[in-house]
């Protein structure tokens, strides 16, 4: 059976180190070794645990197979949002980029990039690929038919949201109290866990906490989530954009929204709430969540998986919680948060200049990543040091080496992880430490949850291509919708004012073209959704 570890969730920053990559870019020099390999310079964008590209076993392998000499240009995942920004504007990247540019980037600088399209016959593996999983030539494709970057696939081992609800079980059964199944149970639960020393020790305890939302939308392990419980499926975007029955809409301004924040005022100023919910940094907001010891300080949050957030002592302490209704007997069916495509179809991992120094060399190098050898090790590590070679298809990740090192620790020091380009494939047998494959039994609890969405229908895909104007109406728009909407759900909880504010609240975003940018949206969806027919996809059949 197959198994999958976490996708990464890094904070970026604004490091500038744009001159240098620049630099590294364009560097001139000879296109051969002294031996006569061609030279092909691959731009990675790495987590910062990640050890250097040359102190990595694989590496090796990867040029052996291709038959050339890789220069390494690395940059921090923090530090390259400014190094791209100035890379793209002087028209300069590397032959090769792994992990740095997006849908976005393809849209407004597509010339900067070599079309895959034609050159399919040069990469047998990726072809391959696209005709075992023809979605990942859906994601992979642009609005003018484009094949401008490959992706990293992985569909069977991967879960179907990167976002979980996780409450202290070990809490509850001091208490005497259940799993919660709707709003008002949630509610109780965080009150007994305020006044009623869950713990035992007489410690404070957070009821709640949640990852702050941004000012620029909502994230992951955001409470918008609750959302599930009116049978709306958020998706990735960060602009309340959702799709039901093949139809975009938009959260923002739904009556939903407005009874969720009413709760969560509520909650707020019963003190149920983390007082640093709305201003804690991604450090601050899991440190705490790992408690004191083996004493937890959190009742009731969103992640990935229990250890993920909690750590491995306190983990076993947590149980997921299915979607809650909002009341009890409600005419909706629950669903569940979808961001499963984007887990498993991680579009534009590897993206080709258009001019390479030495194009067959080049492609070489991108066929390599999704032959199963290095897939496996660009995902998890080198063999014998990071993984075991059983025989063809058929592997086993180690366990980590440095006993001071977690398994997902171990994995980002040694690999590009999830991050890598590369190709799981359906059949590969892959043996992964249980670390790895906690995500399993967490995501299962959501089943009844998702037999409520068509994944065909209810979901607005993550992976979605946008032509120049699409992308600029969207942005354009998203400044003044995005900047009122956040302000306004901070207030709204921490201070109150939502239902005499509403009304004009709802203006507001209307006078910001929300209505044009659902139209947009739509547009991209069903531009998207063609091609999904074209290729025969189904998700439905997918996610089983």
């Amino acid at each position: 059976m197959m198994k999958t570890s976490r996708r990464g969730f890094l904070a970026l920053g604004t490091v500038a180190t744009a001159a240098a990559g620049l630099a590294a870019c364009s560097g001139g020099g000879s296109s051969t070794t002294a031996d006569g390999k061609p030279i092909v310079k691959v731009q990675v964008v790495k987590d910062s645990r990640t050890a250097k590209m040359s102190e990595l076993g694989w590496t090796k392998s990867l040029e052996e197979a291709a038959g050339c000499s890789i220069q390494w240009l690395e940059t921090p995942s923090a530090s390259w949002d400014q190094q791209k920004k100035a890379s793209l504007a002087a028209g300069d990247v590397a032959d090769i980029t792994i992990g740095g540019f997006g849908s976005g980037d393809m849209a407004d600088f597509g010339s900067l990039f070599m079309d895959l399209k034609p050159e399919l016959g040069s990469l047998p593996n990726v072809q391959a690929m696209f005709d075992a999983e023809p979605y990942a030539q859906v994601v992979s494709t642009t609005t003018d038919g484009k094949i401008l970057g490959t992706p990293s696939v992985a569909g069977s081992i991967t879960a179907r949201s990167s976002n979980h609800m996780f409450i202290n079980k070990q809490w509850l059964d001091n208490l005497g109290l259940e799993v919660p199944t709707t709003w008002a149970e949630l509610e109780t639960v965080l009150e007994a866990f305020k006044d009623g020393d869950p713990t035992g020790t007489g410690a404070a305890v957070i009821p709640l906490d949640f990852n702050a939302p941004g000012t620029d939308g909502f994230g992951l392990f955001n409470p918008n989530l609750l959302l599930s419980s009116r049978g709306i499926t958020v998706s990735s975007g960060a602009l309340g954009m959702y799709a039901q029955d093949g139809v975009v809409k938009n959260y923002l301004t739904d009556p939903a929204y407005k009874e969720l924040i009413v709760f969560l005022r509520r909650l707020w100023e019963k003190g149920l709430i983390s007082e640093e919910a709305f201003t804690h940094d991604w450090s601050a907001y899991t440190s705490t969540a790992k408690g004191d010891g083996d004493v937890a300080k959190v009742g009731v949050t969103w992640m990935w998986t229990p250890s993920d957030i909690f750590g491995s002592t306190l983990g076993p302490q947590y149980v997921t919680i299915p979607a809650l209704q909002a009341e009890a007997g409600q005419r909706e069916k629950t669903v569940w948060t979808y961001n499963g495509d984007d887990l498993a179809y991680l579009a534009n991992r590897a993206v080709v200049s258009a001019n390479p120094t030495n194009k067959e060399a080049t492609l070489a190098v991108v066929d390599a990543f999704y032959s199963a050898d290095m897939t496996v090790q660009m995902r998890y590590g080198a063999f014998d040091t990071c993984v075991t070679r059983n025989g063809d298809n058929d592997y086993t990740v180690l366990e980590p080496a440095d006993s001071t090192k977690n398994a997902s620790d171990w994995q980002f020091t040694n690999s590009l992880a999830d991050g890598a380009p590369g190709w799981i494939r359906p059949d590969m047998v892959l043996n992964l430490p249980p670390e790895h494959t906690e995500y399993r039994e967490v995501d299962a609890v959501y089943d009844d949850d998702y037999a409520n969405i068509d994944l065909n229908q209810d979901v607005l895909y993550a992976n979605m291509p946008t032509t120049p104007e699409q992308s600029r109406t969207l942005s354009k728009n998203a400044t003044g919708i995005n900047q009122n909407a956040m302000s306004k759900f901070a207030q709204w909880i921490t201070q109150g004012g939502v239902e005499d504010e509403w009304d004009d609240y709802v203006a507001s975003l209307e006078a910001n073209n929300l209505a044009e940018s659902i139209a947009v949206q739509q547009e991209i969806y069903d531009a998207y959704k063609a091609q999904m027919d074209e290729l025969g996809v189904d998700l439905n059949s997918l996610s089983q």
